[in-house]
């Protein structure tokens, strides 16, 4: 067995035998729970947790660690389950706190939440951001009690998730099965990474067929692929070395906290040829394309993160970099479902763009869709309600926000993607753009429906049909629409990457006020 943290190299030599006994004392601790504890966790191919931990701080280590006597001198439960301090990760401070599954199988008892709290406080006064590797049985079902409680225990811990989100950055990687309390923890996060073979659910899968008669496994009712699916999770992995460097990577996009500004990055050129974007984007607009290759040919080279990538992929979210600065990317996805907003593409905007503004992220939004879907079944899932969430995020989001109309930007669509009336810096457009209520086919329908069925010759019909499009179109030129200045410009598309480098530098340090309330009451 080994791992990873640094111990200071002290000397017997010269050292009086108190000196010595916390040395000793800490080294046990360290060597986390007793032998079938390490042989369950190495036999379910995962890593001891401080094995674990130097994947995620420069350096392998050393890092910081405090509460380690907690549950002194008990050696079935050293540390109470839990190692909590602070790592460095690409210099930046970062409080952490890591389940010991040696122990007990990571399970919380009494001073395992106690430090986990303590360590969400040191990091909400430090204004540092917090990382959690979760893995973890759950609560102790024997120690109970009333710590589940406590103010001062695992009773306070969501308390803290929720006085801490928007204020620092909370980032989590899920290993093994977690069920019930432990599963929050995950789900509270900003962020969340989970392993391919780990799950989580609010009951145990016998728990559930105790409560409703349901048989079923632990990845079936709440693995990676579920959570992905439905929005959950943001991101999964493979390894735990793939973790430890994604969880890197994530944290070079997010500030220390909302008083502060990501980190900057150094210049890239683009993957893609900004020249190129008038061929990536189709002249019909009813044709699909990639819109990852026009972010491609608009950010850094290699900069993009997309975030929830698989869940509701007709909206595609995610970080990226632009001339070195952090920004938060927004783009409809033609290629999936013809970038028509759906109800949980709207929660999944709405969340993005909510933790972009608390982290002071600017947002470069991509418009082109056709607006919110329709019919029976959206409306059975609230596509009112939770479209209007991502329209008021859009809103009050006091970050820098930039508007491309790409093409087509039909009906309320563009309210929740920026449009001009939403307050954005800068509303951009390039000649594909169509900005109008609903699209030809479906406006002429709205509008003419009695003439055309008053046309018996369907040639005839078709040739009507024709002129009146082409009618409508003229109507929404975006030559028309520029001169009208319903956008700010109208730019050739090899420009917009320059264009947005200028403004997104213009922008910097934009100040803005919303009006006094205490919070607003749309969720």
């Amino acid at each position: 067995m080994s791992f990873a943290v640094k111990v200071e190299g002290e000397r017997s030599k010269g050292m009086g035998e108190r000196e010595q006994r916390v040395i000793r004392e800490r080294r046990r601790i360290q060597r986390g729970g007793p032998p079938r504890g390490h042989q369950k966790q190495a036999e379910a191919g995962k890593k001891f947790v401080r094995d674990r931990l130097a994947l995620f701080f420069d350096d392998g280590g050393p890092y910081t660690e405090f509460g380690q006597f907690a549950r002194w001198p008990d050696e079935e439960l050293p540390g109470d389950g839990v190692v909590t301090g602070t790592g460095r990760i690409d210099g930046r401070t970062v409080f952490f706190a890591a389940n010991d599954f040696t122990v007990k199988a990571g399970s919380i008892g009494r001073y395992h939440g106690e430090k986990l709290v303590r360590a969400q406080e040191a990091a909400l006064r430090a204004r540092k951001p917090m990382l959690y590797l979760v893995d973890s049985s759950g609560a102790r079902i024997d120690e109970t009690g009333g710590h589940h409680v406590d103010k001062g225990s695992a009773g306070k811990l969501f308390y803290m998730h929720s006085i801490m989100s928007g204020s620092v950055p909370q980032v989590g990687v899920l290993y093994g099965t977690c069920f019930a309390g432990t599963a929050y923890t995950p789900v509270f996060t900003d962020l969340l990474v989970m392993m391919s073979d780990s799950a989580m659910a609010i009951a145990s899968p016998r728990m559930v067929e105790m409560a409703i008669g349901q048989k079923v496994g632990p990845r079936e009712l709440g693995g990676a692929q579920v959570h992905l699916k439905n929005g959950s999770a943001h991101f999964v992995v493979d390894s735990e070395e793939e973790a430890g460097a994604l969880v890197r990577r994530i944290f070079s996009y997010l500030p220390d906290s909302s008083e502060n500004s990501p980190p900057p990055g150094e210049f890239r050129e683009p993957a893609l040829d900004p020249a190129d974007i008038d061929e990536i984007i189709p002249a019909d607009p009813n044709r699909p394309y990639d819109v990852h290759l026009l972010i491609d040919a608009v950010v850094d080279q290699d900069s993009f993160l997309e975030v929830k990538a698989g869940y509701a992929d007709e909206l595609v979210t995610g970080f990226a970099r632009l001339g070195g600065r952090v920004i938060g990317v927004v783009a409809n996805q033609p290629a999936v479902k013809g970038g028509t907003l759906f109800p949980e593409s709207s929660d999944k905007g709405a969340e993005f763009v909510w933790m972009c503004d608390a982290y002071n992220i600017p947002l470069l939004f991509l418009v082109d869709t056709p607006g919110f879907m329709v019919g029976t079944a959206v409306e059975k899932n609230a596509i009112l309600r939770r479209g209007r969430k991502f329209i008021f995020a859009t809103s009050c989001a006091t970050v820098p926000r930039i508007c491309v109309v790409v093409r087509k930007a039909y009906g309320a669509g563009i309210y929740a993607m920026s449009g001009p009336a939403y307050d954005p810096e800068l509303t951009l457009a390039l000649p594909s753009a169509e900005i109008a209520v609903m699209g030809p086919e479906a406006a002429i329908n709205a509008v003419y429906f009695n003439k055309l069925q008053a046309v018996e010759d369907p040639v005839e019909r078709e040739r009507l049909v024709a002129r009146l499009r082409e009618e409508y179109r003229a109507g929404y030129d975006i030559f028309k629409l520029a001169g009208q200045m319903v956008v700010d410009e109208l730019i050739p598309p090899r420009e917009l990457r320059n264009e947005l480098l200028r403004y997104f530098e213009i922008y910097t340090d934009k100040k803005i006020s919303l009006p006094p309330r205490k919070h607003a009451t749309i969720l």
